[in-house]
């Protein structure tokens, strides 16, 4: 497969500062690992490194991978310029175990990676290799902005607004895929151009999520939608997804 961020990676980081973008999830996270006794955490989709920079600050021990090399120079980037040493790894989170001797505590997948895998049968092989690197009783997390909620919006969404940088979401979806139309605006003197980025998600939803995560052999499917822990329903902005590995 070609490297689908090769080109927005470099203004990928345009949603906002780290703390500001992350700020909701923070407590979560420290919350969930913390009552599960999580020390160890890889992060299979981690992209600029945001989450990786986040979850280190809170004490856990982290490791990064992801497919695209242009998403993991940012994120080698974005963390020596906050002097963080996370080891990063190029790795398919189909075949981790290509990369990866190491098992973790918790193996974490967020912000809509999963769903650029198109088939369900992609989808369970991703699922397994996760399964297979982690520890007995260890926690795999799925988040996305995708929810029957969000499927059901105005196609067109402004998701940062300054004075000098805009980015748009143009979104179309039919039974099976969602396209979102990635336009990004620069409008200041130094920097006046447009970009426009095309991501494709298959839809995945709750009943979906229980289905594949029970034929890849997880446990304890939780599904809430937001970051209090809220039960999913047709209602919620999001979906967090947390799954156990059996003993």
């Amino acid at each position: 497969m070609k490297d689908l961020y090769q080109n927005f990676a470099q203004d990928y980081d345009e949603f906002g500062e780290i703390s500001a973008y992350l700020g909701a999830e923070e407590l979560f996270f420290e919350k969930l690992f913390t009552e599960n006794q999580v020390e160890t955490v890889l992060d299979c989709a981690c992209g600029t490194g945001q989450h990786l920079y986040m979850l280190n600050k809170l004490g856990f021990q982290m490791m990064g991978s992801d497919y695209s090399p242009a998403m993991l120079a940012v994120a080698s980037k974005n963390l020596t310029e906050r002097k963080t040493k996370i080891p990063l790894r190029q790795a398919d989170f189909r075949f981790l175990e290509d990369a990866f001797n190491e098992t973790f505590d918790s193996i974490i997948c967020l912000t809509t990676s999963l769903p650029h895998l198109h088939s369900d049968e992609d989808l369970l092989t991703a699922l397994k290799s996760m399964y297979q690197r982690l520890n007995p009783n260890g926690l795999l997390v799925l988040t996305q902005g995708m929810t029957d909620f969000t499927l059901a919006l105005p196609p067109v969404e402004v998701v940062v607004n300054r004075p000098d940088f805009s980015r748009i979401f143009i979104k179309s979806h039919d039974e099976n895929f969602q396209k979102i139309q990635v336009l990004d605006l620069y409008h200041s003197p130094e920097r006046l151009e447009e970009n426009q980025y095309d991501i494709i998600y298959k839809i995945i939803l709750a009943a979906d999520y229980r289905k594949l995560l029970r034929q890849a052999g997880y446990s304890d499917v939780q599904i809430y939608g937001d970051y209090q822990k809220t039960a999913y329903d047709k209602n919620s902005p999001r979906m967090i997804v947390v799954a156990r590995k059996k003993d």
